[in-house]
């Protein structure tokens, strides 16, 4: 484990001192009323081989995240444990507002915060990932990654619009919150007759009371009902806290990921 730091601690350090991010303008929102900052970072074979079409990643709270994101990427691209993606950061400057999919009223949590996860998730789908399919060459299979109450949102997408989305990675996702409208939604889901066919990481640290109680149910839930065509990785580490679920994971998930993918031909 103190290894695995090492390496991602060296990845952050890199992109402090040169981003491999660039600022991307993109038109003022109609949906929402606060257009999320975009950034994106494109292969390194991207202007090389003009004939070539990338996945995308949509990575979540992108300015915190998208160096560890796109630094894991590389490294496993280099030993050919990875395809290149294109990566999109998206940076809410009201995580809880966009992120929640639902008003929470439970008084152990910030009260009346939250419920515009199902309008960010328009902007998503109708604004941001079109405008991205235009502006670069993308082959249409879209990621998308998060940690806390961001991978709530990641299993929010995962069962209101199963086909947004082709993979699904949530770090830590904050399942406690509000009356766990959205566990509930996402296990009816899974129980469905529809075809659940993509792929979901899931990963938990530290954390105790509800929030791993919640977790723990739903992951065993998800366990015994799958059907064969979802792709379920799970992770548990114990000695990692909170904050750093998304760094302990990055590795499993994105190998888990291209697994997937060489599965599916991409």
């Amino acid at each position: 484990m103190k290894i695995i730091f090492l390496i991602l601690m060296t990845f952050i350090s890199i992109g402090v001192n040169a981003s491999n991010f660039v600022s991307l303008k993109i038109p003022q929102s109609k949906i929402i009323a606060e257009t999320p900052n975009i950034t994106v970072a494109l292969p390194s074979s991207y202007k090389s081989d003009i004939a070539k079409a990338y996945p995308v990643l949509f990575v979540l709270d992108g300015e915190l995240n998208g160096e560890l994101v796109n630094g894991m990427l590389h490294r496993l691209h280099l030993s050919n444990g990875s395809n290149e993606h294109i990566i999109v950061g998206v940076t809410s400057s009201n995580r809880l507002r966009d992120f929640a999919p639902t008003v929470n009223k439970d008084p152990r949590g910030p009260v009346g915060e939250g419920g515009g996860g199902d309008k960010f998730l328009d902007f998503l789908e109708s604004e941001l990932i079109p405008h991205i399919n235009k502006q670069y060459r993308t082959t249409k299979f879209n990621v998308i990654a998060g940690h806390s109450i961001a991978g709530l949102f990641v299993i929010h997408t995962f069962h209101s619009r199963p086909k947004l989305f082709q993979a699904h990675l949530a770090f830590s996702p904050a399942v406690w919150w509000g009356a766990r409208e959205t566990v509930t939604s996402a296990q009816n889901y899974i129980v469905s007759s529809e075809s659940v066919g993509s792929y979901l990481y899931m990963n938990i640290g530290s954390e105790n009371g509800e929030l791993r109680n919640v977790y723990d149910s739903f992951a065993k839930m998800i366990m015994r009902n799958r059907s064969t065509e979802l792709d379920l990785r799970l992770n548990q580490f114990d000695a990692v806290g909170h904050d750093f679920t998304m760094a302990a994971g990055l590795y499993n998930a994105l190998s888990g990921l291209h697994t997937y993918q060489r599965r599916k031909g991409i």
